[in-house]
């Protein structure tokens, strides 16, 4: 077959009328290389270029201005041109119509397959292009110039912004302008200028409509395509559905309705108005039409949508939101709003404008996350679980913008200030204690060695707004709040602190137009500072000179406003209270006497309405005073002596003060403040005034006693305790501001018993002849008694915030010093005391350490041998020999503060406190397991740990030489106060601080792990086999047993929880265990206490794990335990029988052991009733039956065991409710389960296990 020529050919090159010269290329490189091209310059400005260098002759004459008025035609073409377009066209009509059908059929799918199916629609484009324009011109020639040939064509086809030219056209340039003439030409540098437009297509159109519908329309913004040479990145994908595409024109349709104007606004009347000669269908126009716009079907964060204003758009009005609003400025043009992935990619925008509002979005969504983690969704329900996450992607958008300036900088620190201070704004006034939270983590993600730097830069160069430097001092403020170590990071930060006291507290005096006021905020930031540590503290100090410029003016007399000196006056002297709590700074009271006596005289003045002024100065004088008791604690020694304080008569002051307050509780913190004050000057008597202060105490007693009798001071003490016992009553448990409201009045409570004390003679013991003077004292114990069993001590473990336990720390001092106040009281006896002092010793918190090991000092102190015989307790003189209680002080104290760096400055400051304090706030509630306090209930045998762990135990490696006692004598000595402690408490009925039934197990498991790992030479060693320690373990077990009276009073507990007090979270209790049951195995020799210590952990309500490794793994020593259910470690012993046993391998050993008859007692008792509950149906748990295992129990019994055995098997009963039966009841009586059983042993027995086992059954009943 002859081959026919292709419809679309080579491209061949064809000869033009008129010669040109082509431009030849140049380049400047020597190498032979182009040279190298920077994305830098356009595309347009790099052709320009190489047009200018280029050997294309231009006119170089200077163009004549011609008069407007005149309109010069086109110069003519030469005639000589040939049409080419008309020439290729017959070409092409002559070879398609020698062609058959089937050869043109081929062509058009090469064509198709070459061009694309759109081919057609280009083609026709193509051609209205340049009917439109041969019109275009038309009307542009003038009259005088008709007579031109119009026959001539154009041998060039414009292209316009709504098309792309086909690839199959060679390009061209436009038409000389008709204003241009040979005489009459552009300058050189642009008579070669071609007008280009991009090769567009419809995808590469984006039409922003930013406004409403008007009479004036808008012209749509057509955006060039982006240049495939950057890095560009992609803000979505059209999802609309593809039309099909035809290929040849469509017949002209007749006018109809359907082609009237559209309503407008509507998809088909911006199609029509903007884009004349798409297709209806056009995909590319598809983002118009809202109806087919496609929800996302996801139900993720990213798919909630927000307004400018950061409000959560609805998913059911996303879709139909006007465009003018602003918030279709993304990929997914249908849907009205911000999705927080695109706020924060649009958030790192190079536009600033476009930067900043997304950081405004930011500031309100961080707002409303705060709210939706308290509980108020508000429309954010997609958001609840994840605050915390989006938290820090917020934050670290903030911290990256921070440096910038404008508006952007701003909105950022806006961002960084909602994300740490707005976040909780309900903490930024808490002192006192660390914040830091697990629930507050975001903050801990900070680069601290970038953020505190990028903090001092931008103040130093203040540029920040006066609002934005303000949140900036909040933010550090409210960091040095959330840790010790993050106050640590601020201090250390290179000129942050000095940048501070310049930027926001050495203001010009007076203040200037242009200057700010001092903000006592920062004064608040240098006081949490210096809580933080004693060498934060240490570095404030160095501070503390610049602050006296608020101190040396009075309220009245200060340049600045009234309120705003009065509150700079306030945060200086709490500044200097907190300095003077490490013995810092006190000689400023000296220093500047004069300034602090007019203080002074307007703070006990009348005319002083700043109830946080006089707070705030009383608290300070307190301070000094205690440091002027011993100077030699002070930093550095003597910076305060009692012989000032005297002079200075500070405690007259307080007195006039006290005669101006009344009883309303708006001045109980006044009296407060002013009973301390008094407490400590009488206190500070007795060691440096004469006679142990006998004259300052008598004339102070003189001048309170009719007030505490029937005057001011008597009603505010009553109302205060009446007010305690109101709010202990109402207690919501977690009700934070209930319990400040207790905190405010146990800190009451604790001045006047203070001050009550210190009236009280020195080195005196026991109650005094009379009382200095009266308080309600019943009243007080009735309260004390409320506040050790009441609930609220539980936000000492089981809340997650440090508020509730900071608040808990007051009425923890209040029950301390109660405790020394019930040593005085006359109708308080020795033992109930100690009752006392152990249950108020595991109610101390951190900070309370010298309390507590006092407390255990005194407690030692009192156990001698006479107080034993008084009470008529066997105490073998052997313990008194070897040292008595005094061996364990060692332990105990260690305990009480295991780690000596860290001392905790006590409420109260001490003469001890100022010079060991190391902080002066409570550590966050997460730190308090390495801390001592609060103690636990087994705190008595923390020796024995210390035994147990005697290679690394700090208490071992700094014993004193004189301390020689051995491992059985402290085990004696620990017992002793476990069981003293134990007594003490269950006569008085205080139950709650008894040890639990696990506790006093695992205490006595301790005991006989001293032997795990040391060499067994001689059984005689083996503390365990003491017979004072054994004694001792069976007097602190005996309550706990199932046959006691006081086995339903004490607490229950889990050993696997007890056990991870000594064990640490990542030993499991189980690998005590099973180290436990070997070295019973090894070296017990059936020890009949070793033996019952074995059996708890086999309880159904433990894991499968511990019966397992006793029935079979070391089923051989069950035989050796000999335990009696009255001896059984627990309140009922149901817990041993139910659930039914259920895994086949136990049951086997229970099964085995049966058949052998080689168990006892309890044992015995347990294994029968699982397997008796797995064969008789009445014994079964509804559910639970299991034919099959039934009857192989039943044959192996019948077939296998001995006549006890089986007549055990066969006639036990039990009871699923109420008291538990015990043999012999067990056995008797089967009553209406006897036809049961037989019926079932006829069925998987057959009539001759009947026959054997009738009898046993009618034994039963007789």
């Amino acid at each position: 077959m002859e081959h026919k020529p292709a419809i679309v050919g080579s491209i061949v090159e064809r000869k033009p009328a008129s010669s040109f010269s082509s431009p030849k290329p140049t380049s400047s490189s020597k190498t032979g290389f182009p040279t190298v091209q920077h994305r830098s310059k356009s595309a347009f400005a790099r052709n320009r270029e190489d047009l200018r260098k280029s050997s294309i002759s231009r006119a170089q004459d200077v163009p004549t201005v011609l008069p407007s008025s005149k309109i010069l035609p086109p110069p003519p073409r030469p005639p000589s041109e040939p049409d080419w377009r008309e020439q290729i066209s017959k070409e092409n009509e002559e070879r398609v119509a020698k062609m058959s059908e089937e050869e043109r059929e081929q062509e058009r799918r090469e064509i198709l397959e070459r061009f694309g199916a759109n081919v057609g629609d280009l083609l026709k484009r193509a051609r209205l292009a340049r009917a439109k324009q041969r019109e275009a011109e038309k009307t542009l020639q003038p009259l005088d110039l008709r007579e031109r040939n119009h026959d001539t064509k154009e041998d060039e086809v414009p292209v316009i912004s709504e098309e792309r030219k086909p690839s199959i056209e060679r390009a061209s340039s436009p038409p000389p302008s008709a204003l241009a003439s040979a005489n009459n030409s552009r300058p050189s540098s642009r008579a070669d200028r071609r007008l280009r437009f991009a090769e567009l297509e419809p995808r590469d159109v984006y039409v922003y409509e930013s406004a409403p519908s008007s009479p004036k329309r808008h012209r749509p913004f057509a955006l060039p395509p982006p240049d495939p040479s950057a890095d560009a990145v992609s803000l979505g994908q059209w999802k609309g559905k593809m039309g099909p595409q035809q290929l040849e024109q469509p017949e002209p349709q007749p006018e109809t309705e359907e082609s009237k104007e559209p309503e407008e606004g509507t998809a088909e009347y911006i199609r029509r108005r903007f884009f004349p000669l798409a297709p209806k269908d056009d995909p590319n126009l598809a983002w118009m039409d809202l109806d087919s716009a496609t929800t996302p079907s996801d139900s993720s964060s990213s798919s909630l949508r927000f307004d400018l204003q950061g409000n959560p758009i609805p998913s059911s009005i996303s879709l139909t939101l006007p465009t003018h609003l602003g918030l279709h400025h993304h990929a997914e043009g249908a849907h009205a709003g911000y999705t927080l992935d695109d706020i924060f990619l649009l958030s790192r925008s190079t536009v600033p404008a476009q930067r900043a509002t997304m950081l405004g979005i930011l500031v309100r969504i961080a707002q409303r996350l705060g709210k939706v983690k308290k509980g108020f969704v508000d429309g954010m329900d997609e958001l609840v679980g994840k605050e915390e996450e989006l938290r820090k992607r917020i934050l670290a958008a903030g911290v990256e913008a921070m440096s910038d300036r404008g508006s952007v900088g701003a909105l950022a620190i806006e961002v960084v200030w909602e994300c740490i201070v707005g976040w909780n704004p309900e903490v930024i006034d808490i002192e006192g204690v660390e914040l830091d939270s697990p629930t507050d983590s975001s903050i801990n993600t900070l680069p601290w060695e970038f953020f505190l730097p990028q903090i001092t830069t931008i103040l130093i160069q203040g540029g920040a707004l006066p609002e934005s430097s303000t949140q900036l001092l909040s933010v550090l403020h409210r960091l040095a709040q959330q840790s010790n170590a993050i106050a640590d990071s601020i201090v250390s930060t290179q000129k942050l602190l000095s940048t501070v006291l310049q930027t926001f507290l050495l203001t010009p005096i007076p203040p200037q137009d242009s200057s700010q006021f001092p903000n006592p905020l920062a004064l608040k930031f240098f006081y949490t500072l210096a809580q933080s540590s004693r060498s934060n503290a240490q570095e404030i100090e160095k501070f503390a000179d610049s602050l006296l410029r608020f101190v040396t003016f009075s309220p009245f007399s200060s340049p600045y406003p009234p309120a705003l000196a009065t509150n700079l006056l306030v945060s200086t002297l709490q500044v200097y209270r907190t300095l003077a709590s490490y013995g810092l700074y006190c000689h400023i009271a000296g220093t500047a006497v004069t300034q602090l006596a007019d203080v002074e005289r307007y703070a006990i003045s009348e005319a002083c309405h700043s109830q946080a002024l006089v707070i705030a100065w009383a608290n300070l004088v307190e301070a000094w005073t205690i440091c002027a008791i011993d100077p030699h604690q002070t930093t550095p020694n003597h910076d305060i002596v009692w012989t000032q304080i005297i002079g200075w008569a500070w405690y007259e002051g307080i007195a006039e003060l006290q005669s101006y307050l009344e009883v309303a509780e708006k001045d109980w913190t006044k009296w407060s403040a002013s009973w301390k004050v008094q407490a400590a000057w009488l206190e500070g008597s007795k060691i440096n005034a004469i006679k142990g202060g006998e004259a300052e105490r008598l004339d102070f007693i003189e001048s309170v006693k009719s007030g505490f009798e029937a005057g001011n001071e008597l009603q505010v003490v009553t109302n205060a305790l009446n007010a305690f016992q109101k709010e202990l009553f109402h207690y919501n448990n977690g009700d934070m501001e209930q319990l400040r409201n207790m905190s405010q009045y146990a800190g009451l409570l604790t001045s006047v018993v203070r001050l009550w004390l210190a009236c009280v003679p020195p080195h005196t013991e026991g109650p005094p002849s009379s009382p200095p003077f009266s308080l309600p004292f019943l009243q007080l114990s009735e309260l004390a008694r409320s506040l050790l069993v009441h609930p609220l001590w539980s936000l000492m473990t089981s809340s997650n915030t440090s508020i509730g336990y900071l608040y808990c720390r007051e009425i923890s001092g209040f029950l301390s010093y109660y405790l020394r106040f019930s040593k005085r009281l006359p109708r308080i006896s020795q033992s109930l005391w100690i009752a006392q002092a152990f249950c108020i010793v595991s109610r101390l918190s951190p900070g309370d350490e010298d309390d507590a090991q006092s407390i255990a000092k005194d407690i030692m102190n009192i156990v001698t041998p006479e107080w034993a015989t008084d009470r008529r307790l066997q105490v073998p003189s052997l313990i008194w020999e070897r040292g008595g209680l005094g061996i364990l002080e060692p332990f105990l104290l260690n305990r009480i503060r295991p780690q000596e760096e860290v001392y905790i400055s006590p409420l109260i400051i001490t003469p001890q406190s100022i010079k060991s304090s190391t902080t002066q706030r409570l550590p966050a509630l997460g730190a308090l397991q390495q801390l001592g306090l609060p103690l636990r209930r087994d705190w008595t045998t923390a020796p024995l740990d210390h035994l147990l762990r005697s290679g690394v135990s700090a208490v071992f490696k700094a014993l004193p030489i004189s301390w020689d006692s051995s491992e059985t004598e402290v085990a004696r000595a620990a017992l002793l106060l476990t069981k003293i402690a134990q007594e003490a408490l269950l006569n008085f009925s205080m139950t709650p601080f008894v040890l639990t039934r696990e506790e006093a197990q695992f205490g006595c498991m301790k005991i006989f792990m001293l032997e795990h790992g040391q060499p067994q030479n001689d059984s005689a060693e083996e503390v365990f086999r003491d017979n004072i320690v054994n004694h001792y373990m069976e007097d602190i077990l005996r309550p706990y047993a199932f046959g006691s009276v006081d086995a339903q009073t004490v607490s229950q507990d889990d050993l696997e929880r007890v056990a991870v007090g000594f064990l640490g979270p990542s030993v499991p209790f189980f690998q005590f265990y099973t180290d436990f049951v070997a070295l019973y195995d090894a070296i017990s020799f059936s020890h009949h206490l070793f033996g019952r210590l074995l059996v708890p952990p086999t309880s159904m309500r433990y894991a499968i794990d511990y019966r397992k490794h006793l029935w079979c793994d070391f089923n051989h020593v069950v035989r050796t335990i000999r335990v009696l259910p009255s001896q059984v470690l627990s309140a009922d012993i149901r817990e041993y029988l139910y659930p039914i046993e259920s895994d086949p391998q136990i049951i086997a050993s229970y099964l085995n052991s049966l058949l052998k008859d080689n168990i006892h007692d309890f044992m015995k008792l347990v294994a029968l009733h699982h397997v008796a509950s797995n064969i008789w149906p009445d014994l079964r748990e509804p559910g639970s039956a299991n034919e099959e295992r039934a009857s192989s129990l039943l044959k192996a019994v019948v077939t296998q065991a001995g006549i006890d055995v089986l007549r055990n098997v066969v006639q036990y009963r039990q009871t699923t409710s109420g008291e538990i039966l015990l043999p012999p009841s067990c056995f008797e009586d089967i009553g209406f389960a006897r036809a049961d059983r037989l019926e079932f042993i006829a069925r998987w027995g057959g009539q001759s296990m009947v026959d054997r086992l009738q009898g046993l059954l009618k034994s039963s009943i007789e």
